[in-house]
């Protein structure tokens, strides 16, 4: 298959194309995961969304990594952090905060467009089986490994949970981790930092001016191509940065600032045996 070939079959307008882009998003929704807050209380457990995060190994050891603010302003003080294993059940791993271990650089006294905003939450070994039973870690060598060098299309992909797209009573979340895919992100450097701005856009179309929950989500480069000798189309995806800015939001568009892999990288070499 040639690679006009494999850009007409995947941006047709048909029901095959639209499965096809699903089961490209899928993999990026296994890594990733709706953090909730959850605090003790007589008349039960209030919870609230705090942010997205997307699920990493590194060594022996397994951490979520999100926006720095959404640990500080939101999960830091609750009593226990829900990580969503399945999104159409009541299922959630609830993590004892007090038992999690947070690596981050220094951060700003107050959180803005340029961060730094990234951290890493370290999970107790013990509830890692748990979630590994429906969800996935991502390692970032591997993931880089196995990017293809054939003729390939690239596109980028957001993971994220928009609150607006939710539905919340005091006790009880119903939510959508949205693979949004973006425009080409449009990359910056400032002093030791990196970033992507990246133009998304909910869906289904909304009237809402924010993307409030996406904050640690994701951003993923997607190559598409067509696999030698059998043509089967196929995709490998990769950790590109991570949301925490919004800038310009309205009608359910507008661009979103990630930090990068730099930045990613700058975290990691903060944990032990790094």
């Amino acid at each position: 298959m040639t690679i006009e070939e494999l850009e007409a079959a995947i941006f047709a307008k048909t029901l095959q194309a639209e499965e096809l882009w699903k089961t490209f998003a899928r993999e990026a929704q296994m890594y990733s995961t709706p953090l909730f807050a959850l605090a003790k209380a007589p008349q039960g457990e209030p919870l609230k969304l705090a942010g997205s995060g997307t699920l990493l190994a590194k060594g022996n050891n397994h951490y979520i990594l999100t926006a720095g603010h959404v640990w500080h302003e939101v999960l830091k003080d609750a009593d226990f952090v829900g990580v969503t294993l399945r999104e159409t059940y009541d299922h959630t791993c609830l993590l004892e905060t007090s038992s999690i271990v947070a690596y981050e650089p220094e951060h700003p006294a107050k959180w803005g467009e340029w961060g730094p905003d990234v951290i890493l939450l370290q999970i107790p070994a013990v509830r890692v089986g748990e979630i590994k039973a429906f969800k996935v870690f991502y390692e970032m060598e591997a993931g880089l490994e196995a990017m293809v060098a054939c003729d390939r299309n690239e596109t980028y992909l957001l993971a994220g949970t928009p609150e607006v797209l939710g539905s919340y009573t005091e006790n009880h979340a119903s939510v959508q981790l949205l693979a949004m895919w973006v425009g080409a992100p449009q990359p910056y450097t400032r002093e030791a930092w990196d970033y992507f701005d990246v133009e998304a856009a909910l869906h289904p179309p909304s009237e809402a001016n924010t993307f409030g929950g996406v904050s640690g989500g994701g951003l993923w480069r997607v190559q598409i191509y067509a696999e030698p000798g059998t043509g089967q189309i196929a995709s490998r995806m990769t950790l590109e940065g991570l949301a925490f800015y919004e800038l310009g939001t309205k009608n359910g568009k507008g661009v979103i600032r990630c930090h990068g892999v730099q930045s990613i990288r700058k975290a990691l070499d903060l944990l032990p045996h790094s």
